[in-house]
């Protein structure tokens, strides 16, 4: 079985388990506190299910949970929560701003990465998303090139002058 640890966590946690905490914190953004159902609802699981998962989430301190209660985050379990949840924001935008993929792609492959991928290759996507947004010689000119170029499959044939003319633009000085 897959585990997923990152930096500063005393335990780790299967992929399935983030997503219970993932759901948790996103139901309780909606209402103080969760239920069973509505996590078996959401991620299409039996309740028997969730009932397994749930007994492990308390057991690691992660949730406050009583069978037939409602489920809360602990202070533990709300931290691992936002940083499932943030990776999750982070992929996401990354495969739909930079790799311009639809949005139901990128949010399907955002919830399977989230859980492999090391924190450092993470606060490299932050970083890079950062530069495309701030630097003025990249952004929505770039991206769009890229979209054209996923989408008309090109030869190739035209890539030698095209490159030749980023390269120039790259070392172009700065216009003032």
């Amino acid at each position: 079985m897959s585990t997923t640890k990152h930096s500063g966590d005393h335990q780790e946690l299967t992929p399935q388990l983030e997503d219970y905490l993932e759901t948790i914190a996103l139901l309780q953004e909606q209402s103080p506190v969760a239920r069973a159902k509505d996590i078996a609802d959401r991620l299409g699981v039996t309740p028997a299910t969730v009932t397994s998962a749930l007994r492990s989430l308390a057991e690691k301190g992660l949730i406050n949970y009583q069978p037939y209660s409602h489920i809360t985050l602990t202070d533990q379990g709300r931290q691992r929560a936002q940083d499932v949840l943030r990776r999750h924001e982070v992929l996401s935008e990354f495969f739909g701003v930079v790799l311009r993929a639809p949005s139901r792609q990128a949010e399907d492959n955002a919830c399977r990465a989230e859980h492999v991928l090391d924190p450092d290759i993470i606060e490299r996507m932050v970083r890079f998303l950062s530069f495309l947004k701030n630097c003025p010689r990249t952004g929505q000119v770039w991206r769009e090139a890229f979209e054209r170029f996923c989408h008309e499959k090109p030869d190739h044939a035209d890539c030698k002058e095209c490159v030749g003319r980023c390269l120039a633009e790259l070392y172009a000085p700065p216009a003032e």
